[in-house]
């Protein structure tokens, strides 16, 4: 399946939940959808030609059993739409397309040594307003070669303010 139909069926999921009020239910169940996915084989089963349309079918009821409605039709309209194999593909466009949408990300910080709550805070803060997000999920990665500062990822964009980038700067300017 083509990026494009994921982006379109992850679209019109938003856009009903959102006329429902219901986006922050949707996002809990495609959050716990992926989690299932990720820790078993269904990506693989639904991605298989070795079973039956019947059998992917049969999973995707168990799934309706403790789905909300609206996720219910979604998985249905997958269903019928033969794009049972695509699922994990598009769930995964769901969570990608709502972060831009309410922008949210996880931002990796880089540092020589663990953060403090207060300095978790203040990157938060700092890849808040450099970055143009509403929520910031950091996650605090440690590289004694930096030497110290730190340095901020997120979506491609960089914020480095590392001890070994500022030597590597200075080194250069010299020679």
């Amino acid at each position: 399946m083509t990026k494009l139909n994921s982006q379109k069926y992850s679209k019109a999921l938003l856009e009903v939940a959102k006329e429902q009020d219901k986006v922050n239910e949707i996002l809990n169940e495609v959050s716990e959808l992926t989690k299932l996915f990720d820790g078993s084989n269904l990506k693989t089963f639904f991605a298989s030609d070795v079973y039956s349309f019947k059998v992917k079918s049969q999973v995707i009821e168990t799934l309706n059993q403790s789905a909300s409605d609206l996720m219910r039709n979604f998985l249905n309209t997958i269903r019928a739409n033969g794009r049972v194999a695509d699922l994990y593909e598009i769930l995964t466009e769901v969570k990608n397309l709502a972060d831009d949408l309410f922008k949210i990300a996880d931002v990796e910080v880089v540092t020589s040594v663990a953060l403090t709550e207060t300095q978790v805070e203040k990157m938060r803060q700092l890849a808040q307003t450099k970055f143009d997000l509403n929520t910031v999920n950091i996650i605090n990665r440690i590289d004694e070669k930096i030497i110290g500062g730190f340095v901020i990822n997120s979506r491609g964009k960089i914020i480095d303010a590392s001890i070994k980038t500022q030597l590597a700067k200075i080194a250069q300017e010299i020679l």
